[in-house]
């Protein structure tokens, strides 16, 4: 638990000496699901782990490019499953826009019956409701080496409640130059 503290912290410290104008940042609350395949999860007890709550602290870096971090753990299920995934995302240069897509690379530690790391990528995206909220899901593959028998490859999408903000100070209303969905000619 240490280790995400500090991971936290430099997270948050990392974009406050940026040269950028505006420091943009979000925080998600949500769900999860983890999904192993028909022949894996015979092994490992199930095919199916939810997980509540997940949280996730998110920086916009430079363009197109967010650094992320998550924690979540099981939710009422007989398999121990906790995730702390680190991940940049490449937004295609939608980050302003109403919908927001992307693709993620990033890693995890998986504690389950061992600590064991995992190779991820996936797909994203996010609804901005307003400046400040959106919907956010996401599904990413979590590759697992298959030396480590006590856990293996599966599939992880979440989906939650999106909080943006700028630990600037700045008005992120007159900056952003985001148009609520309600605003959008259709």
């Amino acid at each position: 638990m240490k280790h995400i503290l500090f991971t936290l912290i430099f997270l948050f410290t990392l974009n406050s000496f940026s040269q950028n104008e505006v420091n943009k940042w979000a925080v998600t609350i949500g769900t999860g699901s983890v999904l192993y395949s028909v022949e894996n999860g015979a092994d490992m007890g199930g095919r199916l782990i939810p997980q509540f709550p997940r949280l996730s602290v998110a920086t916009y870096i430079f363009k197109n490019i967010t650094l992320a971090g998550s924690i979540s753990s099981d939710f009422n299920d007989n398999q121990e499953y906790t995730t702390y995934d680190g991940e940049v995302r490449y937004d295609f240069g939608t980050s302003e826009n109403t919908i927001n897509l992307y693709v993620l690379i990033g890693g995890s530690l998986i504690q389950s019956k061992h600590l064991l790391p995992t190779l991820n990528f996936g797909i994203g995206g996010t609804l901005w409701i307003s400046d400040h909220f959106g919907l956010q899901g996401g599904v990413m593959h979590k590759y697992n080496e298959e030396r480590f028998q006590s856990q293996r490859s599966h599939t992880y999408g979440s989906v939650g409640i999106t909080y943006r903000f700028s630990l600037s100070g700045g008005n992120s209303n007159s900056s952003s130059g985001r148009k609520r969905i309600w605003e959008s000619k259709h």
